[in-house]
């Protein structure tokens, strides 16, 4: 079967061979499915640019692309699965959204079909939440990552250093605000935007195996320990001291960014793709950086993110052989035509050095990530069901000052129960 799939993806890259494929070929229809519905998705004209090139590369596989909004594709699809019915090729998100399909079944393992070749073109560390017991499941077409996002533009009218500590981060946020500056931004409403600062706080406190062994409830996690205190307390440190808007717990995603858009806050943390959703004048001012490190903590150069969505393959796909081809296809495809695009990191190796016009801020991120000791999911991303719903509603109660951080750990610690 490997040697099919070498010989496929060697003898295709010689475009002129194409037709003659098409001749010797049975054609064949596959249904797949994805999440880029909306015609704003930053991820959509990169899928349809992949998609013609894969029909000119492989004429006798049909696709049948249908495409959703996300959580209807996830509620959607945890439907069909429970009746066998997935489509053959199919967006999904990794970690543990992941494992519970794979569990029961629902999921075809890559190796037998991933060559020397093809997974020397893969960027390391990014199939982690997507390998199970030695079986991969899934192939990613993007990296995704928290960034610090901080306006130079400011920093320099107020004289202020850009943070690579936590005791400069805390400067900078009084800096600010004796200046009447709010320091930093976030939806608090959504939750989710709030957990992308807990969590690469408490990274920075507690480290990756701690938080992953958590998330992922290995024997013996817990979340009551100092280092988990101190990183949710270090959040409170943030709030107290006003880094966020006064209204922040109300605020959805859209509405806390407004004000960084107009260039009225320094900093906030957010995931890769929010570069993309910089103008041409704010990609001048922007500077995105790993967020800071703290004093006596091994963690400086762990990051919150890696490969945690990517393209799978029904297990009862009538058609194994080529839907795989567009599995793997779709997922390198995307992952270079999204990142020229400034729609996510690559995840796939590729020359991009002929490309002039690509997002300034996007490449730091890639600079800064390119010696990357590890990945690690986010909480509500490696946490499935309840738990992601909990770890999403605690946070928020600790923005609206509900409770304390201490209840927090007492609260997360029943994931275990």
């Amino acid at each position: 079967m490997k040697k099919f799939v070498a010989l496929v993806l060697a003898v295709v890259m010689m475009l002129s061979l194409t037709t003659v494929f098409a001749e010797e070929h049975e054609e064949v229809t596959l249904d797949c499915h994805v999440i880029w519905s909306a015609e704003t998705e930053a991820n959509r004209e990169p899928l349809l640019k992949t998609m013609e090139e894969f029909q000119a590369a492989y004429p006798w596989i049909k696709v049948n692309l249908v495409m959703d909004e996300a959580n209807a594709w996830k509620d959607a699809g945890e439907t069909l699965a429970l009746s066998d019915s997935l489509p053959d090729v199919f967006y999904w998100n990794a970690g543990g959204v992941l494992w519970n399909l794979v569990g029961s079944g629902d999921i075809l393992p890559l190796n037998d079909y991933l060559t020397d070749d093809i997974m020397s073109r893969i960027e390391g560390g990014t199939l982690t939440d997507m390998t199970f017991d030695g079986k991969i499941y899934q192939l990613p077409y993007t990296k995704a990552c928290s960034a610090l996002y901080c306006n130079t533009e400011l920093f320099d009218q107020y004289g202020v250093k850009i943070p690579e500590t936590w005791d400069e981060l805390i400067e900078a946020v009084k800096t600010f605000k004796a200046a009447g500056v709010t320091p930093m931004t976030v939806g608090g409403s959504d939750q989710w935007p709030t957990n992308m600062y807990t969590d690469i706080i408490n990274l920075r406190f507690a480290g990756d195996a701690a938080c992953r062994a958590c998330y992922y409830k290995t024997e013996g996690a817990t979340f009551k320990t100092q280092d988990w205190l101190d990183g949710m307390n270090a959040f409170k440190q943030l709030i107290d001291l006003g880094a966020f808007p006064d209204n922040a717990a109300s605020l959805t995603r859209d509405e806390s960014e407004v004000a960084y858009f107009a260039g009225e806050i320094p900093m906030y943390v957010h995931g890769q793709w929010f570069a993309g959703s910089l103008s041409a004048e704010m990609q001048q001012k922007v500077k995105a950086v790993k967020f800071p490190t703290v004093e006596g903590k091994d963690t400086d150069n762990q990051w919150m993110g890696g490969a945690a969505e990517g393209f799978c393959v029904s297990s009862y796909t009538k058609h194994p052989d080529e839907a795989f081809i567009l599995c793997q296809f779709l997922a390198e495809g995307l992952s270079k035509n999204g990142f020229i695009s400034g729609a996510g990191l690559p995840a796939w190796k590729y020359d991009f050095s002929a490309y002039t016009d690509i997002n300034p801020v996007l490449l730091q991120i890639v600079e800064a990530t390119s010696t990357a000791e590890s990945f690690l999911l986010w909480g509500n991303t490696a946490l499935t069901g309840e738990d992601a719903t909990l770890i999403g509603a605690t946070v928020y109660q600790l923005l609206n000052g509900e409770i304390t951080a201490e209840e927090w750990c007492d609260e997360m610690e029943t994931i275990f129960q």
